[in-house]
């Protein structure tokens, strides 16, 4: 027996691919706007000076842009894991701190994504992702992707109690 994956809605798709519909569409139609608005002289100098400011905030870019990847392999990755509920919906991923957080909303998430970490971090190319409950929404779900692999010291063990450490939250 086979499962049917119900189609997300319309206005969830959008959401989903909002990036790359900004890239695709608006980006280009606002620089040739802008360009025949303020003329040649002044389009090339704001080029030139959002180019050196990209230069200079070159980080920045570097981890939005991965962030954006994220999203792109963990949903990739979701239907492999085969979630109750369909594929939890990504909300929002943000860089903080070195790793990026994503915020999930899927009801009977948690459990399973908890369970799945090592298919998260292999889909993500990262040693570890960190899955944590909301403290607040209970639908809520907080995944960590962390690119370096956190310090475990030797000789000690992680309590069953212990499900997992809060790094976002704290």
């Amino acid at each position: 027996m086979t499962t049917r994956q119900v189609p997300s809605p319309f206005p969830m798709r959008v959401y989903h691919w909002r990036w790359e519909l900004l890239a695709a569409t608006l980006l280009p139609f606002g620089l040739v706007m802008f360009a025949v608005w303020a003329g040649p002289a002044w389009s090339s100098a704001t080029l030139a000076a959002v180019l050196l400011l990209a230069v200079l905030r070159r980080r920045q870019v570097r981890t939005r842009l991965q962030a954006v990847l994220v999203q792109h392999r963990l949903r990739a990755a979701f239907p492999s894991l085969r979630l109750p509920g369909g594929h939890p919906a990504i909300l929002w991923t943000r860089p903080r701190g070195g790793d990026i957080v994503v915020s999930l909303y899927g009801r009977e998430a948690f459990e399973h994504l908890h369970r799945h970490r090592s298919v998260l971090a292999a889909a993500c190319s990262v040693p570890e992702v960190y899955v944590d409950r909301h403290p607040r929404f209970a639908s809520l779900v907080t995944l960590t992707i962390s690119p370096v692999a956190a310090y475990h010291e030797p000789g000690r063990s992680v309590l069953p109690s212990n499900v997992v450490p809060l790094r976002v939250h704290s």
